[in-house]
């Protein structure tokens, strides 16, 4: 069985993943300060999880085993282990992020304002180093494969 390589349309699925799950914190940030908008804030805080799935399922598909392949070295595995447990991290926090902005929605306020945007605030910080790492290494591994060498050369 040959491996599944990362292929143009994948790239494009990802980058398209990135920038759907950015925008999506933006809205949710948005529409967490505002009253009276909770069937969007419902809504975003719904889209966030499977998002993330998507994205994680892409990446740890496609794009860490090809980054593996052409790293030329072990510490590829150690970077990838690492981003796999960002991914944990993200699934239970988006999780924890859709209770809480839920019960908003309802009415339920379990949270001041306050910690709520330092939760979304925080849970963008992370997606967003979490994704410029992504990309960084994708566009090292088209390098590499673009000059047909190892990453790590």
């Amino acid at each position: 069985m040959s491996p599944t390589v990362l292929a143009a349309a994948d790239i494009s699925r990802l980058e398209t993943l990135h920038q759907d799950l950015l925008n999506t914190c933006l809205r949710l940030e948005e529409a967490a300060c505002e009253p009276g908008i909770q069937g969007e804030l419902r809504e975003l805080a719904g889209a966030i999880p499977p998002l993330l799935e998507a994205v994680h399922d892409l990446e740890e598909r496609l794009l860490f085993p090809d980054f593996d392949r052409h790293a030329g070295s072990c510490f590829a595995a150690m970077a990838i282990e690492r981003l796999k447990a960002d991914h944990r991290y993200d699934r239970l926090a988006a999780n924890e992020l859709q209770v809480v902005l839920e019960a908003q929605a309802d009415g339920k306020r379990t949270l001041e304002p306050e910690t709520i945007g330092r939760m979304l605030q925080g849970f963008q910080e992370a997606l967003r180093r979490h994704i410029q790492t992504e990309s960084l290494l994708l566009e090292a591994l088209l390098a590499a494969k673009s000059e047909s060498r190892e990453i790590f050369t």
